[in-house]
C-alpha cells in the first residue's frame, strides 16, 4: 500500500452556550475568525442546484422546528452573523450526499470486567469533511457533546442524561426519496429532547424521516437498540428495532435483521469484514472487556478492526469514540487512533475553540475490486 499526497487534517473542539440563537451566532463568529473560507459551504447551493424557493424553504424550516425546536433559531443566529438569509443556508436542502462509513457497537455491563456500559464508534470518510466536536449548552435543553453535520445537526453524541446516539449509513449510494428529515436532524432532536431509549424510539416513530441509516441509542438504564431505517420511497419506508444478542450489538454499513432484507442494497464486502472483525473480537474478549480493550479494538487496522487509512477512497478513520455511559464520560481520538492520542472531553469545558492537528497516512487500497464488491 503506497502513501499518496495528503492535505492537513485539523479538528476543532468548539464550546458554546446560551440560547439557540446565541449558540448559532457564536458558531458563525468562530467561522469568520478561523474558517472564513468554509462559510461558503454552508451558504452556497450544492453543485448543479439552486437555492430553494422561499415557500419550499419555509416548509422545511417549519418541519425541522417541529422535530427539533430551536434548530431554526440556531441557524438564524448563524445567518444573521454572516449576513445572509436563513433560507439560503445549505442545511435546508434535503439533498442526497455520498454516505459516510462507520462502525458502532455497544457492550452491556455483563460483558465488562468493571460493570460499565460502553459504546464504541469509528467514523470513516474523506478528509474534507466537517471536523468539529461541539460541546453545546443551550438554555432549557440538556448539555450535549457530539460532532456536527450541516453545522447545527449532529452525527453522534451524548447528552447530560447519559443518552448516547450514533449512526452508520446503509444502502450505500441509494438515492433517498420522499419528504422528511435526514439523520443529522433526528440525532440532534434526540440529544435535545430525550432521556432514554424509549423516548428516542417514540420520537423516531413520530417524526417524518428520509434517511437510510442504522441509528444506535443507549441509555444509563442499560438499554440499547439499533433502529434500522430505510427510506427508498414514500411507499417503501421502514423502521426496524434490533436488540442486543448476548448483551452485545454491532452495526457497520448494512442492515442485519431479516426484516430489512428487501432494503439491504449496496451491502459491500468491506462492511461485512468490519462487522465480523468487531463482532468476533467482542465475543472473544467477553465477559472481560474494559476501556483499554475497546480502545485497542478501535485502534486495530482493517481487516482485523475498523481503523482505516484509505482517505482518498472515502474510507479513512476521522475519529474514534468511547462512551462510558455508566460514568457519562467520553474519550475521543481525532484522526486515526493508531497515530493520535485520546482526549477526555467534558460537558463543562470553558466556552471557546481550540484546534488539534492530527497525523495520518493516506494509502491506496490493495484490492479495490474486492473491497468495494457488493455482497
Amino acid at each position: 500500500m503506497d502513501n499518496i499526497q495528503k492535505e492537513p487534517m485539523i479538528f476543532d473542539i468548539h464550546v458554546t452556550e446560551g440560547t439557540h440563537y446565541e449558540v448559532g451566532k457564536q458558531r458563525a463568529i468562530t467561522f469568520k475568525e478561523y474558517y472564513s473560507e468554509d462559510i461558503s459551504y454552508y451558504t452556497t447551493p450544492m453543485e448543479g442546484r439552486d437555492y430553494l424557493p422561499a415557500a419550499e424553504a419555509h416548509k422545511r424550516m417549519m418541519m425541522i422546528d417541529r422535530i427539533c425546536p430551536g434548530f431554526t433559531d440556531e441557524i438564524q443566529g448563524f445567518a444573521d452573523e454572516v449576513n445572509i438569509e436563513a433560507e439560503k443556508i445549505l442545511c435546508y436542502v434535503n439533498s442526497f450526499h455520498d454516505s459516510p462509513n462507520c462502525c458502532q457497537f455497544a457492550v452491556l455491563p455483563s460483558n465488562t470486567s468493571n460493570g460499565h456500559f460502553y459504546v464504541g464508534r469509528s467514523y470513516e470518510y474523506f478528509v474534507r469533511d466537517e471536523r468539529s466536536l461541539c460541546i453545546t449548552r443551550v438554555k432549557g435543553k440538556p448539555k450535549h457533546m457530539g460532532f456536527s453535520l450541516q453545522n447545527a445537526g449532529r452525527m453522534d453524541g451524548m447528552n447530560e442524561y447519559g443518552l448516547v446516539v450514533s449512526m452508520s449509513s446503509t444502502a450505500y449510494l441509494k438515492p433517498l426519496e420522499g419528504f422528511g428529515c435526514e439523520f443529522w436532524i433526528a440525532i440532534r432532536a434526540i440529544l435535545d429532547r430525550c432521556k432514554n431509549v424509549y423516548e428516542a424510539q417514540c420520537l423516531l416513530e413520530e417524526i417524518p424521516l428520509c434517511t437510510n441509516a442504522n441509528i444506535l441509542v443507549a441509555d444509563t438504564s442499560n438499554h440499547v437498540a439499533i433502529f434500522e431505517i430505510a427510506s427508498f420511497s414514500e411507499q417503501k419506508k421502514k423502521i426496524n428495532v434490533r436488540k442486543p444478542v448476548g448483551d452485545l450489538i454491532v452495526s457497520t454499513n448494512h442492515y442485519v435483521s431479516h426484516e430489512m432484507k428487501e432494503f439491504d442494497e449496496y451491502h459491500l464486502w468491506n462492511s461485512e469484514i468490519r462487522y465480523s472483525a468487531v463482532w468476533n473480537t467482542l465475543l472473544r474478549e467477553s465477559p472481560n472487556l474494559d476501556h483499554d480493550k475497546i480502545k485497542h479494538l478501535l485502534t486495530t487496522k482493517y481487516p482485523f478492526g475498523p481503523c482505516c487509512h484509505f482517505y482518498s477512497s472515502g474510507m479513512g478513520t476521522l475519529r474514534s469514540m468511547i462512551f462510558d455511559i455508566t460514568e457519562k464520560k467520553l474519550k475521543v481520538s481525532l484522526g486515526p487512533p493508531d497515530m493520535n492520542p485520546w482526549y477526555a472531553v467534558d460537558f463543562d469545558e470553558p466556552v471557546g475553540m481550540k484546534e488539534i492537528v492530527c497525523s495520518y497516512e493516506d494509502v491506496i487500497i490493495d484490492s479495490p475490486e474486492q473491497f468495494w464488491r457488493e455482497m
